[in-house]
């Protein structure tokens, strides 16, 4: 029957008491398991190194931070350092994760050497430094040997600083040399391109854009042409009807009273329109009607009064004749005056027609052109942008090649580890006498709830729910109390029987015992 009742500590203690030999057995046994395990754990080794990424000297691209590209050209060499290849050989050099026993895959080797790498990128906010971080990369390596781990830490190093060197200026080379072929086939483009616009301008030079203006100017020009020679035409047909008049009075003979003073009256007449055109030119311009008038009279009275004086054979000449002459030669050149503007003023309508057609053409001239230069316009822009990367490029380059950029120094090389940095033997060793204190008392407490046996006056007063009189106390017999201390002595004797029997095989077969107590010594 279970017993349903709270133990005191005094019941406690008689549990441990009556099972002593049991929590004995189990403490001793977890202890040593536990010593065991804290003993053989394998020490692990730890070597690390710190290279201190350096400002570049010369600024190659103001645009690109030192945070970015020390994160970016961080992760690149991690890649390329931490490759399987060379994972494996360093691997293999020292024959480290079991190859001096036996080939393994390439994978499985670069895997497991992953796992004991750390490499990461460090950052450090100066205020001294004009308010600018400084970045370093810790390059650490664990392993169970000092001499491995030294070595293993160093070589990734040496990779690191060489794969540094190498790949910047490789990169900064390739960079320059990409940007500079772009650039050249942007500049062949931007060359046809111009040479394309130069042959569409050349084919329609007479309707390019910018001409629009000119044309239109001229077309004004020509337009007020075009109603000066109406206007003079007017004008001529005019006179001209006038002149018809006049023929025919001449014919008739009226007018013709003056007798022979008619010639001075026609040079009278001449120094007259001489005197006006001389008015006129003073108020109008050269290209009036009134002073174009004026001045094909005076041609007429001046070759009319040259005719006059020619004398003519076998003809009387009279006044008459000479008025009739004069009259005629008048009409003769107004009518080819006449002819004259018809013509002129065809070539006007003529050149007012061609000028319209090159406006209007001016229009689809543009769009064409517009579309040309807009092309021109944007590879001039990436041939621009190209040419300033190139540019950038090769300072990048020289930066590089003369070590004036991002330059990885070594401030902390690797050092042979003397201590190694895990297991923590001594908490192993806390641990394990923890776990061997807890697992004997629980199993003892797990024995003394299985055993159905009453014991002690409270659990039988809980059992009958009466309280005894009194309790008589157990009698304890001389012989009884001679078997008590001969249990206790072979209990001790066989403890320490059994401590002597580990040290002896382990100094027989395992190890000598000064040589156990060196490395325990120096393991704590």
């Amino acid at each position: 029957m279970a017993i349903e009742r709270e133990m005191t500590l005094n019941d406690y203690i008689n549990v441990m008491k009556r099972r002593l030999p049991v929590v004995l057995s189990v403490f001793f046994v977890v202890l040593l398991l536990a010593t065991a395990v804290a003993l053989k754990l394998p020490s692990v080794y730890e070597s690390t190194a710190t290279i201190l990424i350096e400002s570049q000297q010369v600024q190659s691209d103001p645009t690109v931070t030192k945070e970015k590209y020390a994160s970016d050209r961080f992760e690149q060499l991690k890649q390329v350092v931490l490759s399987n290849e060379n994972l494996y050989k360093i691997a293999d050099k020292y024959k480290l994760y079991g190859l001096d026993k036996k080939a393994r895959p390439i994978a499985d080797i670069a895997t497991a050497a992953r796992k004991n790498i750390n490499a990461s990128l460090l950052k450090a906010e100066a205020d001294g430094w004009e308010g600018k971080p400084t970045f370093a990369i810790e390059i650490s390596y664990n392993y169970y040997k000092p001499e491995e781990t030294y070595n293993v830490t160093n070589d990734i190093v040496k990779l690191l600083l060489e794969e540094n060197d190498k790949a910047g200026k490789l990169r900064a080379t390739e960079t320059a040399e990409f940007y500079g072929k772009e650039a050249e086939k942007q500049r062949l483009a931007l060359l046809k391109i111009e040479s394309e616009v130069t042959k569409y301008k050349k084919m329609h030079a007479n309707t390019l854009p910018e001409n629009k203006e000119m044309h239109l100017e001229s077309l004004d020009r020509l337009e007020l042409d075009l109603r000066n020679v109406q206007r003079e035409y007017s004008a001529t047909q005019s006179e001209l009807r006038s002149l018809d008049v006049s023929l025919e009075s001449a014919k008739a003979g009226i007018g013709l009273a003056l007798g022979p003073d008619q010639t001075a009256g026609g040079v009278n007449e001449l120094e007259k329109l001489k005197l006006e055109l001389d008015r006129v030119n003073g108020l109008y311009s050269e290209n009036h009607p009134t002073v174009r008038t004026l001045k094909r009279r005076i041609e007429t009275l001046e070759k009319s009064s040259g005719g006059a004086s020619t004398p003519v054979t076998e003809k009387r000449v009279t006044p008459q004749s000479v008025m009739v002459a004069k009259v005629q030669s008048q009409i003769d050149t107004a009518n080819a005056r006449l002819k004259s503007l018809e013509r002129e003023e065809a070539a006007i309508r003529s050149r007012m027609s061609q000028i319209e057609g090159r406006v209007i053409q001016s229009a689809q001239t543009e769009g064409e052109l517009g579309a040309l230069l807009r092309e021109y316009d944007n590879a001039k822009a990436a041939y621009t942008e190209l040419k300033a990367k190139q540019d950038n490029a090769k300072i990048a380059k020289n930066i590089e090649m003369e070590n004036k950029g991002e330059r990885f120094v070594l401030t902390e090389a690797p050092i042979m580890p003397d201590k190694p940095i895990k297991p923590n033997r001594i908490m192993l060793l806390l641990a394990g006498l923890l776990g061997s204190i807890v697992s004997a008392l629980g199993l003892a407490l797990l024995l003394e709830a299985l055993d159905k046996r009453v014991r002690g006056v409270s659990a039988l007063a809980s059992i009958m729910k009466l309280q005894p009189i009194a309790a008589i106390p157990y009698i304890t017999t001389p012989a009884e109390i001679e078997q008590n201390k001969y249990k206790t002595v072979k209990l001790i004797t066989s403890i320490l029987a059994a401590i002597f029997a580990v040290l002896l095989v382990t100094h027989l077969f395992i190890m000598p015992l000064d040589l156990v107590a060196t490395k325990l010594s120096a393991k704590f």
